[in-house]
């Protein structure tokens, strides 16, 4: 996984092969959408046993990441 600058907000997301090493897998992922203007993320982890991220932006919110519907898990507001 790789973010963006604070600027673009797109994670991108890269799958390890044994012989070939790191490649790209899909397109970036846009996120500016569900942040505010001038919002960065300052943390990002994968969440054990499923596709998700946990990502905390500068304004110290935490919001769980579906890779696999592109959406935050329900319970989050739009900024």
């Amino acid at each position: 996984m790789y973010l963006t600058t604070c600027m673009q907000l797109l994670v991108h997301i890269f799958v390890h092969d044994g012989t070939r090493g790191f490649q790209a897998s899909g397109s970036p992922i846009p996120l500016a959408q569900w942040y505010g203007e001038g919002t960065s993320i300052s943390h990002a982890c994968f969440i054990c046993g499923n596709e998700e991220l946990l990502l905390v932006d500068s304004f110290a919110q935490a919001r769980i990441y579906s890779l696999t519907t592109t959406q935050f898990r329900s319970g989050f507001s739009p900024a």
